[in-house]
């Protein structure tokens, strides 16, 4: 696809969650609007306090393809590891596969057109701070599992989001920003790569 291509037909993904679950947090980054759903109903409290909408994983995946089929998009995400969620988790994953771009090829495409070296393993927030969009430091992405765990123990403990401590609320909050962040950024890489391999 071209840079033009890129920008107008992309649909940008992140995905957070825990490990050996289907994920609770689905951003979705389209043309100037992001958006985010929970897709795991026992966050839909947390989610109807940050007026996010609440949709099972599948069907939200379901939604996205058809949309992609509908507007000759295309979807991208940092890595292969959505796709792999995507087979475990929805019976979707071939045709999903056919729609599928990863952002980090990308990127180590134009590092090797570059001459650059030992960027393979790169993470998201590396390649942002190479292309000056430095991820916030308090965001840390290597947290957001314990966050999650924690949002999920206060909700699952006290029932309701107002009735959590401000603790988890802050949780919740670092977990909807590092999402945010992710999926922008890595809209962000692949506009840069298209531009630059085009």
């Amino acid at each position: 696809m071209s840079a033009a291509d890129v920008e107008a037909r992309g649909v940008y993904l992140d995905i957070k969650g825990l490990r050996d679950r289907p994920p609770v947090l689905l951003g979705i980054a389209v043309d100037d609007t992001f958006e985010q759903v929970v897709t795991d109903a026992v966050f839909g409290d947390a989610a109807l306090a940050k007026d996010l909408r609440v949709n099972a994983f599948d069907d939200e995946i379901r939604a996205l393809m058809a949309r992609c089929a509908r507007e000759s998009r295309r979807i991208f995400a940092f890595s292969s590891h959505l796709l792999d969620v995507v087979d475990h988790y929805t019976p979707a994953a071939t045709a999903f596969s056919g729609l599928f771009e990863d952002a980090q090829e990308m990127a180590l495409l134009c590092h090797e057109k570059a001459n650059r070296r030992d960027t393979a393993a790169w993470s998201l927030a590396e390649h942002l701070q190479d292309l000056g969009q430095p991820q916030p430091k308090h965001l840390g992405a290597k947290h957001t599992a314990s966050r999650l765990r924690y949002v999920e123990l206060q909700l699952r403990k006290h029932g309701a989001y107002t009735a959590i401590s401000g603790g988890a609320k802050a949780k919740w909050t670092k977990v909807l920003q590092q999402n945010r962040s992710d999926t922008c950024g890595t809209r962000a890489i692949v506009v840069r790569a298209a531009r630059e391999l085009g």
